[in-house]
């Protein structure tokens, strides 16, 4: 793609902002998509805008002094991890006093979050944007006369919304009623947030049946159906009318003689289908009669091996709920652990069910001032049940999970010191 900025430099231009002509037959689809698969894959628009595009535009513009080197690209990666790391330490080390060098050490070398910061993933640019609109909020709201944060937050917004809208939007909705009622003298901070976040989740709820006869719910099933079906593997094939799954076994089909990856589909083969007039409506061939039609080739995916079934036929979104956390945290565990990777993970696991725990104590716990504490435990937990609930897979869970686990490591120092209080009371 980057070929393109010494051919056309308009084409390029057009091609970081988003103003393209990707239409099938332009010059930008010939010349750039076409040759690729990321691209053209690398945009979803459903419920929520999930645009992958956005990561490779930036990594468009390091290519130019990443010189094709991989390692260049992940080194830029951990740079801008880290400095949004930087910018969330900026945003809450006032409710770490005398714990500035701990709460650091938490940010920065949380161990699935280093890892996955290090590769061509979304997870560093989230950190870097997640940090850079905590720190934004935070002035916003502290120093209202400042006009450079006005400035910023409209674009730090659209961002999050085609980066990762559930981790990003979602933590500057919780941030920015944690900042607005933290500079308050209010009474029950806590249920004041509860109650605001409420309102705003059954407001935001209301404008989506409104807009996309669809409510917040019904959008997370869709989402978690479809990381299920997609998690089953399987061989993906179309033609003009369809797009075609069949299991996953080689036999199913036959490849077309001179043509690469031409398949048909032999006879009586189970398959389902959608057709590209209506592709919301799953349809289903019990038994192939056509083997004459060709189908290219899309991809071939094994089925994923670590697939959790969350949801387990139960309607009772309280199941659902703890179900979500459980895959969350406490998959794998050493009972259940499957070779040296997730025995590792299993150690993370621990350490956050402890962070957990210590959280729990220091919220019931005598003592004022317990409102940074419960906020970033509810950001976590509240993003992990989201994500165990949307996202049924262990390992992607690991991944997708991070950001979040941050902030319960950081409730858990917050809540450190009442912890100690209480001990010393109990055996003192």
């Amino acid at each position: 793609m980057n070929n393109l900025a010494f051919t056309d430099f308009t084409e390029y231009l057009k091609m970081l902002f988003g103003l393209q002509d990707d239409h099938p037959g332009s010059f930008f689809s010939r010349t750039c998509i076409e040759p690729t698969y990321n691209w053209d894959n690398g945009s979803v628009k459903d419920f929520l805008y999930n645009d992958n595009r956005i990561v490779i535009r930036i990594h468009s513009l390091f290519h130019f002094i990443a010189f094709k080197s991989y390692f260049v690209h992940a080194l830029f990666s951990c740079f801008l991890s880290f400095i949004g790391s930087f910018f969330i330490y900026k945003s809450v080390k006032a409710f770490f006093n005398r714990k500035e060098v701990p709460l650091i050490i938490v940010i920065t070398l949380f161990p699935t979050l280093w890892l996955y910061t290090g590769g061509l993933l979304k997870e560093g640019l989230t950190l870097f944007f997640l940090g850079m609109m905590l720190w934004c909020i935070k002035n916003c709201v502290n120093d209202p006369k400042k006009i450079s944060g006005y400035l910023m937050l409209p674009m730090l917004l659209f961002i999050s919304l085609l980066l990762k809208p559930y981790v990003l939007f979602y933590c500057a909705v919780v941030y920015s009623l944690f900042f607005i009622l933290e500079k308050r003298s209010l009474k029950f901070k806590s249920l004041w947030f509860l109650s605001s976040l409420i309102f705003i989740t059954l407001l935001v709820n209301f404008g989506a049946l409104l807009m996309k006869d669809q409510g917040i719910l019904q959008a997370a099933k869709k989402r978690e159906k479809d990381f299920m079906d997609l998690s089953t593997g399987g061989i993906f094939l179309m033609d003009s009318v369809k797009f075609v799954r069949v299991p996953y076994d080689t036999t199913l089909v036959k490849r077309v003689k001179n043509k690469k990856d031409h398949y048909t589909i032999k006879e009586k083969v189970t398959f389902t289908y959608w057709e590209h007039s209506h592709q919301k409506d799953t349809l289903y061939c019990p038994s192939n009669p056509d083997t004459s039609t060709i189908y290219s080739l899309v991809y071939i995916l094994p089925k994923a091996g670590s697939t959790v079934n969350v949801i387990n036929g139960s309607s009772n979104f309280f199941i659902i709920g703890l179900r979500s956390l459980y895959y969350t945290t406490l998959h794998p565990f050493f009972y259940n652990a499957k070779g040296i990777m997730q025995q590792f993970a299993s150690l993370e696991n621990l350490l956050l069910c402890i962070c957990f725990l210590i959280s729990i104590v220091g919220i019931f716990s005598k003592g004022a001032d317990k409102f940074p504490g419960i906020v970033f435990l509810f950001y976590g937990l509240s993003l992990f049940i989201l994500i165990g609930f949307t996202t049924p897979n262990s390992g992607a869970i690991m991944r997708y999970r991070a950001p979040g686990a941050v902030f319960i490591l950081m409730s858990a120092l917050y809540f450190f010191d009442k912890i100690k209080f209480v001990f010393r009371e109990k055996f003192n």
